[in-house]
């Protein structure tokens, strides 16, 4: 008799394991406003829109020179380099990329296509956790 108990809680298990659908991952955006104080946090968002906003709110915040052009990301394995230049006048964006290599090379070219020079990297961010890196 245990065996047959056995065998039907086991065929039960299996089934539910079987059958079993994940939950559904809700969408989640990063975004940050750099300023160029460097204090801007990462923020997130369920769509990349609240995500950009709540960026800009965050900046104003803790600073009086934000950027005000967020740089957003859903790829939460992406990482943001934050860049501030002072020529012709000064100036500071993010970019989020996959490396820390990509994600200043789009900065770069970025500030090069507008004319700005003298640019140094402040800072990398997770655009997961938000934490520096």
């Amino acid at each position: 008799m245990r065996s047959g108990l056995d065998l039907a809680l086991i065929l039960a298990l299996g089934t539910a394991v079987l059958f079993a659908q994940p939950a559904p991952a809700q969408e989640r955006w990063a975004a940050i406003d750099p300023n160029s104080e460097t204090s801007s946090p990462v923020v997130w968002g369920a769509t990349e829109e609240e995500a950009r906003e709540r960026a800009i709110e965050a900046c104003k915040r803790v600073s009086k020179t934000c950027a005000n052009g967020p740089a957003s990301t859903r790829d939460m394995r992406e990482t943001f380099a934050v860049m501030c230049c002072t020529q012709p006048q000064t100036g500071c964006a993010a970019a989020a990329a996959v490396s820390k290599r990509d994600a200043l090379k789009n900065l770069r070219e970025m500030f090069a296509d507008a004319g700005y020079k003298d640019c140094a990297v402040r800072h990398y961010m997770s655009a997961a956790s938000g934490k520096k890196q």
